[in-house]
């Protein structure tokens, strides 16, 4: 039990004080981030494509869902300029988003025969994406201003893993929940657990002292206090001293080619699977559920501390480099796309390789954004960057239409070798040092 500066007591320490629970408290909020990703990205992309919806129908949806995603560079000077500092700087921000998520759930559950009103539906994911972005820069700054950089490498193992495996499970379960009792059953399970994760933000302060509720006692925190600004000019200002550094542009621009490739697998391989190869829905969904399931427990035990010991950029420049080679040994294998191996191989290995590459690129953002500004600065990085998830998937059609299955593998493999290029620019203990100058 702790105690706050009002007497109050909780059953929780403060994030700040206690890196266990922050370990906890950060991976289960990634978690609940994933799991509108594996629902509505993954597991109903899939079944779309079993009902006969077309390439170009599945990657419109895709593509609009995931713009929220692009947009998360207003969230953060919103978040940066105003919250409600006596229960934190970030924390009502996640209670906030994570009631929007639950709502949103709860609303597209009710809308009958979904597939039949898929501007609604879209619509509705767009939505969804929107309250979840917001969760998502608001932990992200809560993780930059309470996580020690020397723990930040294992800390973003656990919440990537932990995105990996909620998205997977959402994956899974939810082709399995359509399949019995349809999308609306599946988006309510969501909306339980969304609301089961929202506890840890509900009952943990982010510092000592601080109000549990608004109603609570307490106050905010002199740290908290001091890195909050008071107005957008400077905001902007602070902002473009840090991002107009060579490594801020030209990470951001690596993260961006890099997430181009992401989107583009992602709407490919569930189209591949169902309509060139066969597979269903549900061998789709409950494969990817198990590669990513795998991936997120290999992100979690081993994939800090592999970034700790490899390097940021050596671990991103490897596991591009593996990419790159799958994706020339599926094009090459094309004639034995009958049998399941193959794709198999390709999507396991895809998910392992992400996973890691997604931790290091986290790890390097989170490393080079300044504090004083974390929320806009993280949320530039990972606007720029699903500005590629959401550009990838949306090019899909397109391509799909101009090129044969087997060359659009080479097409990832080319762009990747853009994203091995990127990385020779990238030196984090350069941009450090630069930045303790401002």
């Amino acid at each position: 039990m702790t105690q706050s500066a009002g007497g109050e007591r909780t059953g929780l320490p403060s994030l700040s004080e206690n890196q266990i629970l922050r370990y906890v408290a950060f991976t289960l909020l990634y978690a609940a981030q994933g799991l509108p990703y594996g629902l509505l990205s993954v597991a109903v992309p899939a079944y779309m494509a079993e009902q006969g919806l077309t390439p170009a129908q599945i990657g419109s949806f895709m593509g609009i869902i995931l713009l929220p995603w692009s947009l998360k560079l207003i969230n953060g000077p919103i978040m940066d300029r105003w919250s409600f500092l006596a229960m934190g700087r970030r924390r009502p921000w996640v209670l906030w988003a994570q009631a929007g998520m639950i709502l949103t759930s709860l609303v597209m559950a009710a809308i009958p025969n979904p597939l039949q009103h898929l501007a609604l539906l879209t619509a509705a994911g767009f939505v969804m994406n929107f309250f979840t972005a917001f969760q998502d820069v608001a932990v992200d700054g809560m993780a930059v201003e309470l996580i020690p950089i020397e723990q930040q490498p294992r800390a973003n193992g656990f919440m990537w893993g932990g995105k990996v495996l909620g998205g997977a499970a959402a994956t899974a379960g939810g082709a399995w929940i359509m399949s019995a009792f349809g999308l609306g059953a599946a988006l309510l399970a969501q909306a339980i657990v969304v609301g089961v994760v929202m506890l840890i933000p509900l009952l943990a302060r982010e510092h000592a002292g601080e109000r549990l509720l608004p109603w609570s006692v307490g106050r905010a925190s002199e740290l908290t206090k001091s890195l909050q600004l008071e107005s957008f000019r400077e905001i902007a200002r602070s902002l473009k001293r840090v991002v107009l550094m060579p490594v801020s542009l030209f990470a951001g621009f690596v993260f961006f080619a890099y997430n181009l490739i992401r989107g583009f697998l992602d709407a490919l391989l569930p189209v591949l699977t169902v309509q060139e190869m066969g597979w269903s829905h549900t061998d789709f969904s409950e494969f990817s559920a198990l590669a990513g399931s795998i991936a997120g427990i290999l992100g979690m035990v081993i994939g800090g501390i592999l970034v700790e010991h490899v390097g940021r950029r050596r671990t991103i420049g490897i596991g591009v480099f593996i990419l790159s080679g799958g994706s020339i040994a599926m094009a090459l294998l094309a004639a034995s796309w009958s049998q399941r191996l193959p794709a198999q191989s390709f999507i396991a290995a895809y998910h392992v390789i992400d996973t890691l590459v997604s931790i290091s690129f986290l790890a390097t953002m989170m490393a080079i954004s300044w504090k004083r500004v974390a929320a806009t600065q993280f949320s530039l990085y990972m606007a720029i960057a699903n500005m590629g998830l959401s550009g990838g998937a949306a090019l899909m059609g397109p391509l799909q239409g101009i090129f044969s299955y087997p060359h659009l593998f080479y097409v990832v493999a080319g762009w990747s070798c853009v994203v091995m290029v990127g990385l020779r620019f990238i030196n984090v203990d350069s941009h450090l040092k630069r930045m303790e100058d401002l």
